[in-house]
């Protein structure tokens, strides 16, 4: 099953839990904008679930101020029939979806796809602000080279600005995307190693195999154990991601062929046994979300192809330019360390400075934690 089909029945079981129509609508939504930028097929996103409750659902603003996107879902004359459904008559429909209908032509504008293989990779590296006040930047990879100039910065623009309009993404009583504040595209090169073979080298005997397979099962290496959370497959983890967890939990002292990893997965709590997964898709599930401000500050190290910032928006305090950006990949294996060290040293996510004091007072917190 591929990513798409994979997000597509999460969000329709969520659906037939939770009867939840404005989430699938937004979400549809959301996904036509990914669609709109990256190299993968995401058209036509719940197409049939869409037309559905476009088509029997009680009318609400949702239907209707979103109704524009979908109108590629239907037939001429079907389009017509949800319009004089969700409205009184044409001219309120024009009246009401005027700027929606001016953002469709971003959302399904065609952008030829690149006919050579880029040497690059394209990444997007957007900032934001909760509707709480706070900063964040998220990623979105597998971009098409082709949004990445500078006659496409404008679609870009407006289709990071229609997020905002999304109640999506909800994170505690703050809403992620309430307000944009610019973005970047970023070019990674590709790399390959290759070396080649020694033609010096033999091939050794069955007998030598088997001896230094003998020497090597005499000393067993250490077994590494790491938790993962449940229902997590760390078959899903790619190489960079694998590399970066297991490094985050090496012993002082020892290198990777030292040890031998095992993943072991928490067990599901009771709440989980008894209920099914309805849990709506996350941030993850539509784009990379790096969850911090200070990983914008050092992608600002890799060349931009593209940079769109209003002209109002609050100057951004100068950054560093020691550290060097985490790739998607990397972003995504740090989210997932961080959130099991969360998990161990009972943080609540709201960055106590009380944990960060040293001294004795510091001190005597940790060992009174250790006694309980």
């Amino acid at each position: 099953m591929t990513k798409r089909d994979a997000l597509e029945q999460k969000i329709i079981s969520y659906f037939e839990h939770t009867k939840n129509v404005s989430f699938v609508i937004q979400y549809a939504v959301a996904i036509m904008i990914k669609n709109a930028l990256v190299l993968s097929d995401y058209s036509d996103f719940l197409k049939e679930l869409v037309r559905e409750l476009f088509l029997t659902a009680e009318p609400s603003d949702v239907l209707r101020k979103n109704l524009p996107y979908f109108k590629p879902y239907f037939k001429s004359g079907e389009f017509d029939t949800v319009v004089h459904r969700l409205f009184s008559n044409k001219k309120t429909y024009f009246q009401f979806t005027e700027e929606a209908r001016l953002n469709t032509n971003y959302l399904h504008a065609v952008t030829q796809t690149p006919t050579e293989i880029s040497k690059y990779d394209y990444y997007l590296l957007a900032v934001f602000k909760a509707s709480n006040g706070k900063r964040h930047t998220w990623t979105l990879r597998d971009i098409n080279p082709a949004v990445t100039t500078e006659e496409v910065w404008e679609k870009t623009y407006r289709l990071l600005k229609l997020l905002t309009t999304l109640e999506l993404f909800q994170q505690g009583d703050s809403w992620k995307f309430a307000q944009y504040v610019k973005f970047d595209y970023f070019e990674n090169a590709k790399v390959m190693h290759h070396e080649e073979p020694k033609e010096d080298a033999k091939e050794p005997s069955q007998g030598e195999v088997q001896q230094e397979s003998a020497q090597i099962s005499e000393e067993p290496k250490e077994e590494l154990t790491i938790m993962v959370p449940h229902g997590f497959d760390p078959r899903s983890l790619s190489d960079a991601e694998a590399w970066a967890l297991v490094e985050a939990h090496l012993p002082e002292g020892k290198m990777v062929v030292d040890v031998a990893v095992v993943f072991v997965e928490r067990q599901a709590d009771s709440t989980e046994e008894q209920e099914p997964d309805v849990a709506p898709p996350s941030i993850s599930d539509f784009m990379q979300d790096s969850h911090a401000l200070s990983s914008a500050s050092a992608a600002s190290e890799q060349p931009a192809v593209g940079v769109v910032e209003p002209t109002n928006s609050t100057p951004v305090k100068e950054r560093s330019r020691k550290k060097r950006p985490l790739s998607g990949s990397q972003l995504s294996a740090q989210a997932l360390i961080n959130n099991r060290r969360d998990r161990q040293e009972g943080k609540t996510g709201k960055g106590s400075q009380k944990n960060n004091q040293k001294g004795k007072n510091g001190n005597s917190r940790k060992k009174k934690k250790r006694q309980k």
